[in-house]
C-alpha cells in the first residue's frame, strides 16, 4: 500500500474516532440532564398529590394526556373533573413511591416507573390503602417536562 495513502486513511480514521467519541460523550451528558430534570418533576407530582393540590396535579399534565387506570382509560378532561371532586373528598392522603426509575428516551421524551403505596383518608372516615406499578411517559416542550401518558395498577392492601 501507498504510504501517502496509509496516512491519509489513518488520519481519516482517527478523525471518524474522535467524531464519535465526542457524539458519545454528548449522548452521556445529554442524558444526565433529562433524568434529572424529570426526577424534579415526580418529586413535583407527588408534592400535588400528597398535598391534595388537584391543580398543581393538573399543571403537570398536558393536555394531550391519556391514562389507563385499572384497566380503564381516562382523558385529561375527566382527571381535571375527578382530580378536584376527589381531592376535595379526602381528610389525608400518603402515599410513598418506591424504586424510581426515570428512562430518558431522546432529548424530549422519558419514562418513570415508582411502586406506590397509598393510605387514603375520606372526610367520611374511609381508610383505603392500595399499592401498584406507575408508569408516566413524560414529553419536554419549550422546555418544560409534562406527563403525555400513564399507565397505574392498583392492589388492596389487607391488613
Amino acid at each position: 500500500m501507498d504510504s501517502k495513502l496509509f496516512c491519509k486513511l489513518l488520519i481519516g480514521s482517527l478523525v471518524l474516532l474522535v467524531c464519535c467519541r465526542k457524539q458519545v460523550e454528548n449522548k452521556e451528558l445529554g442524558s444526565v440532564a433529562p433524568v434529572e430534570q424529570v426526577k424534579s418533576q415526580v418529586k413535583a407530582f407527588h408534592t400535588a398529590d400528597t398535598s391534595m393540590n388537584a391543580e398543581g396535579v393538573m399543571d403537570l399534565l398536558w393536555p394531550e394526556f391519556t391514562m389507563l387506570v385499572d384497566g380503564n382509560y381516562i382523558t385529561y378532561e375527566e382527571v381535571e373533573t375527578g382530580t378536584k371532586t376527589f381531592m376535595e373528598s379526602l381528610e389525608a392522603f400518603h402515599t410513598e413511591w418506591k424504586d424510581l426509575n426515570i428512562i430518558p428516551a431522546g432529548d424530549h421524551h422519558a419514562i418513570s416507573s415508582f411502586i406506590f403505596i397509598d393510605s387514603i383518608v375520606a372526610k367520611d372516615g374511609t381508610i383505603t390503602q392500595s399499592r401498584g406499578p406507575n408508569t408516566f411517559v413524560w414529553e419536554k416542550r419549550n422546555g418544560q417536562w409534562k406527563v403525555l401518558y400513564g399507565d397505574a395498577d392498583h392492589y388492596p392492601i389487607s391488613n
